[in-house]
Formats: C-alpha cells, structure tokens, sequence
C-alpha cells in the first residue's frame, strides 16, 4: 500500500493530482506555483526547442525518482497550456509557439516523453530532432540526479553522462553531449548496490514537499533557459542546497 505516495501529499495539500492518461496532462502543483503565462503566436517561429522529460513508461514507475523529468514536463505542459499531445510508436509530444520572452519572437516548444524505456530515449529523441531539424543545442533533457539531494537543480551544458544512461543513450544516438541538461536531485541510496531499487522507489513524506517545490519550480528553469540564456539559468539555479 502506497501510504506516502505524493499523489496522496497533493490531496492533503488540497491540490489536484496528476492524471495517469499521456494524452493530458495535469501538473502535480498547486496552480498559482506555476509562474509563466506565456501567450501563443501565430508568427512565424524564430526557433524550435525540444524540451524531454526522462522516465519509464507505465504507470507501475509514476512518482518514482527516476521519473521526475516525467513529473516536470507535465508541470511544464500545464504552464504552458498545452492540454492534448499526440503519440506515436516511440514518444509522446505537443508543438506550441509561444511568445515566452520579452519582445515580440515567438519560440516553438516541443515537449516529449519518451515510450522506450529510461535507458533508450535517445532512440525516440533523435528521429524527432531529425524530423524537425533541431539542433543539439537546442535540447532540453530534464532528469533525475543520484548525486543532488532532493529539492536541488542543476543546469549544466556539454557534460559528461556520469552514469546516468538515458542521458548516455541520448549523447550516443543525437550527435553528441552538447545539450542542456536541467539535473533535478533525488538523492543517494546508503547501500550503493541497491541503486536500481533506489532509482525506482517513490519519495518518502520527509522528501515530498521538497520534490514538489522543485517541480513547481521546473517551468521557470526552462524559461529563463531560453530566454536568458545558459549563464543566467547557472547564476540563478546552480546553488548548494543543504541536506537535513
């Protein structure tokens, strides 16, 4: 029995869980968390970015730790109003164009989650970056983080997978590691031969209002990624966030 699951924190903190269908999305947040009220544009984009939340599909791995790119793409999608995503046999997705930034360009944001499993996104990834001819650069890959206590972000760019072998298996099939990464923290296992369990474990209570705030938090990392650029998201998220 899932006694602390964080589905069951929402419903004490009198917020509306997420839903389990791929085909909407409901953020696991309090509406008024979510701060972006991007409008959409009927102008010809500037630039297309791809923005992937890692996870496993089904719905026996929802709020586990290794899904909270999952968890942060729908936090994203509802900020952004993107209700309906299509599918295919790898991935699902939704096309917006947005006038996110100050001024009047408009950018396309593409969301996915990936149908193949954490250690083969690249596979659903690099047929759509093909497809839609988005350069490496312009990727967004939101993931888990072992070595990030819970309740850390960080933005990094061009860096090595350390381990984690969804970003491994993206580096291998889209061209390289030249992409931003937005690593969200889940902590360490004590025993550090049971990471696949610990990986595939939901957080417990003392962990879920910090799991939420930084999934609340999620949109505004990718706006000012966007917007601000690189350097600004390190200067206002790359910072030390103290373990109990």
């Amino acid at each position: 029995m899932r006694n602390c699951s964080i589905e069951a924190a929402f419903r004490r903190l009198g917020t509306r869980p997420m839903r389990r269908k791929y085909t909407v999305f409901e953020a696991p947040v309090n509406r008024s968390q979510l701060e972006i009220g991007p409008l959409p544009s009927s102008i010809p984009c500037v630039k297309t970015i791809l923005i992937v939340g890692l996870g496993n599909p089904g719905s026996e791995y929802d709020e586990t730790r290794h899904n909270v790119g999952f968890m942060a793409l729908d936090a994203i999608a509802h900020s952004f109003k993107v209700r309906k995503f299509n599918h295919n046999r790898l991935a699902y997705w939704a096309a917006v164009d947005l006038v996110l930034c100050q001024g009047p360009d408009p950018v396309r944001i593409v969301l996915v989650k990936p149908r193949t499993f954490m250690n083969s996104s690249g596979v659903a990834i690099a047929p759509m970056m093909k497809e839609r001819n988005i350069l490496l650069e312009n990727l967004i890959v939101i993931h888990d983080e072992i070595d990030l206590p819970v309740g850390a972000v960080r933005v990094s760019f061009n860096a090595t997978a350390a381990g984690h072998k969804g970003v491994r298996s993206i580096a291998d099939n889209c061209g390289g590691k030249r992409f931003v990464r937005v690593r969200v923290g889940i902590d360490k296992p004590r025993n550090t031969d049971g990471v696949i369990d610990y990986v595939l474990s939901r957080f417990s209570r003392s962990e879920q209002a910090s799991i939420i705030d930084v999934i609340a938090k999620s949109p505004t990392v990718v706006r000012t990624i966007v917007c601000d650029g690189l350097m600004a998201a390190q200067d206002m998220f790359n910072r030390k966030v103290a373990k109990d």
